[in-house]
């Protein structure tokens, strides 16, 4: 008999003793879906993160940040770089020929969060006049726009839904002043709908500002990215980076994704070190119970190698269950709900990628678990095991 018919016996034979070691095959599936379900729920906040700093891009926007700057509250320009910025060749004009840029004044304020009450931090744009033109996807869904001049603020679908304070008429503290609450908008599910918005002059007075953070230009085409873009980087007097509204996303949300992901791989990590000793006991345990039966496996002429690939293969396999019930859990529980790290709500995307990810961790889980019990199954002595009850 080949090796390869060899091991396909022996998978059999150890799969079909599965019922009679249904609670410590259980052990194994039920700690490893543990460890997948909290992974892929982890990862989906990332996830989740990286799919909003995506949406509502698009190839004709271009943003404007200061020489280096990696994050929005990092980025510092200079109202006299705004006018050369909308001087730049490749601008798209409205009908009164005025150039469709727009810069922002950021900063936080305190809002509370509906479901506990919890202070949290609310983002806060004060942005020029051209927003609404610069961003058409923004629509104001109740109340109306702020006025130039005034304490008045309208607040994105997210933040109003789940915070206290931001429906019309509302009123929230800002630097020791009341500001009222005019409008709701939405953005078509963006980003944008997590910020709160004003004018950008009132909003700079008000916190003492000079300088703006970015600047977000619509182009005549997206073709007109690279006269834009080289018009500015060509002027001396100018220290900016100019980059693709896909660009300038992927980098202010990389600080933010990496603590995400670095936590979620951490705690994974830790979870699969439990899980891989589990499968390893257990695995322990079925190779001591079988000690006659391989050791009449080898009188009769099965080989080591293939004994050690069978154990491997059945470690292996047992994982597989427990890795889509983790990921299913997680799906069902977690998919689509939304959380709110840093003051910023992100709603939970079990993605395909990240199901994938969970079976691959959960099959090393599985064969690391194996490894061991596997070639101690291939060192049982005929002899010894033949005589044991």
């Amino acid at each position: 008999m080949t090796q390869f018919r060899q091991i396909a016996a022996l998978l059999q034979l150890s799969l079909s003793g599965i019922p009679q070691r249904l609670g410590t095959s259980l052990v194994t599936v039920i700690g490893i879906a543990c460890v997948v379900g909290v992974l892929i729920s982890m990862l989906s906040m990332g996830s989740g993160l990286r799919r909003i700093a995506i949406q509502n891009n698009r190839a004709d926007r271009a943003v404007v940040s200061s020489k280096g700057a990696q994050s929005l509250f990092a980025s510092n320009l200079s109202t006299s770089t705004l006018a050369v910025v909308e001087s730049a060749p490749g601008i798209k004009k409205d009908a009164e020929g005025k150039p469709l840029a727009t810069a922002y004044v950021a900063v936080l304020v305190n809002t509370r969060r509906k479901s506990n009450h919890v202070r949290s931090i609310s983002a806060l744009f004060g942005v020029t006049t051209q927003f609404f033109k610069v961003y058409p996807e923004v629509e104001i869904t109740a109340g109306r726009t702020f006025r130039p001049g005034l304490h008045e603020l309208i607040a994105g679908k997210k933040r109003y839904e789940q915070f206290e304070g931001l429906e019309v008429g509302d009123k929230i503290r800002v630097r020791g002043a009341d500001w009222t609450v005019v409008g709701n908008f939405s953005a078509n599910g963006g980003g944008l709908e997590d910020l709160l918005l004003a004018d950008a002059d009132t909003v700079a007075s008000a916190f003492g500002r000079t300088t703006m953070q970015t600047v977000t230009v619509l182009l005549d085409s997206p073709q007109k990215y690279d006269e834009f873009a080289g018009a500015l980087k060509a002027n001396p007097a100018l220290e900016v980076d100019v980059k693709h509204e896909a660009e300038w996303s992927a980098t202010i949300t990389k600080t933010t994704t990496g603590i995400l992901d670095f936590i979620s791989y951490f705690v994974g990590t830790v979870m699969a070190i439990g899980a891989s000793l589990g499968a390893l006991n257990v695995m322990y345990s079925i190779i001591d119970a079988r000690k006659r039966e391989i050791a009449t496996l080898r009188a009769i002429g099965f080989g080591g190698g293939p004994i050690v690939v069978s154990v491997l293969l059945e470690s292996v396999l047992l994982s597989l269950p427990g890795a889509l019930l983790g990921a299913a859990i997680a799906w069902a529980w977690f998919n689509g709900n939304t959380v709110h790290p840093f003051g910023t709500s992100i709603p939970l995307a079990i993605t395909p990628a990240l199901v994938i990810l969970g079976i691959v961790w959960a099959l090393v889980i599985g064969l690391i678990g194996g490894i061991l019990p596997a070639l101690r199954s291939a060192r049982v002595s005929v002899t010894t095991a033949l005589r044991a009850t």
